[in-house]
């Protein structure tokens, strides 16, 4: 009888072992399942990050030419680079080449003291047409010369959106939106400020990146500088307002970080 009570304990002592041990391994086993399965998430988000920005998504596209259309005022025309070729649209058409390995064809539709209500307004449908993959929109520099007032800011927002909206709306480009330009010392700073408000809150308003070109001209008079002698390249005399060869290389320096890390 006394070796039948020991037997009992000694058993029911090694049940109680063994679940506690296969209790402890399920534990485990859940929680090395958890932490594979935070890695694995972790992976995909890196992964989803990488395709998102512009220039990675310009990579993917299934095609060998990319479109580059430019669209804009004195700025986007080249005053005063170096040479036609040396104007930052086209120094950014040539980055875009470098960084997706593939050739980029560039649409200049721009024009000396144009507005987007003169000019961008008019020319938004052959944009359109034309079904660019990235487009630069650069206006406001001459709209805000013309001042602050109600009808003047009014009609530049409305006709920037409309542009925007429907660049938007009716191709599938990337858009780059781009502030006022001025000298370090320039008679419509105050102004500026204004219509690059309106700029940064469409830009907002559908989601599309703003190139603050004013990191580039404020409290710098080199990008502005000039010899003040005659273009060749322009056929007309230079001024110390539009970028200079500097001022062209920095732009293009700030598209293509933009089209980097957006």
């Amino acid at each position: 009888m006394r070796r039948k009570y020991f037997l009992i304990p000694f058993f029911l002592l090694l049940m109680i072992i063994l679940a506690t041990a296969c209790s402890s391994k399920k534990s485990t086993t859940k929680v090395d399942k958890t932490k594979v399965e935070r890695k694995v998430v972790k992976s995909k988000s890196k992964t989803s990050n990488k395709k998102m920005t512009t220039l990675n998504d310009l990579k993917t596209l299934k095609k060998k030419t990319l479109t580059y259309y430019a669209l804009g005022d004195s700025l986007s025309v080249g005053l005063f680079s170096n040479e036609m070729n040396s104007r930052f649209t086209t120094l950014f058409s040539n980055d875009l080449q470098k960084g997706t390995g593939k050739k980029v064809t560039e649409i200049n539709t721009s024009s000396v003291g144009k507005t987007v209500t003169n000019f961008g307004l008019p020319n938004v449908q052959d944009l359109i047409d034309k079904q660019p993959d990235i487009t630069t929109i650069e206006f406001g520099t001459n709209d805000a010369a013309y001042g602050v007032d109600a009808k003047n800011l009014g009609d530049f927002t409305t006709n920037l959106d409309t542009v925007v909206r429907r660049v938007k709306t009716e191709t599938k480009a990337h858009i780059l939106l781009m502030t006022t330009w001025s000298p370090s010392d320039g008679k419509y700073i105050a102004n500026d400020a204004t219509y690059d408000q309106v700029i940064k809150k469409i830009g907002q308003k559908y989601n599309v990146p703003v190139v603050n070109l004013s990191t580039i001209w404020q409290n710098n008079p080199q990008v502005t500088k000039n010899d003040l002698g005659y273009s060749q390249v322009y056929n007309r005399q230079k001024d110390t307002f539009h970028p200079n060869q500097l001022g062209h290389d920095k732009i293009a320096q700030l598209l293509y970080e933009t089209v980097k890390n957006k």
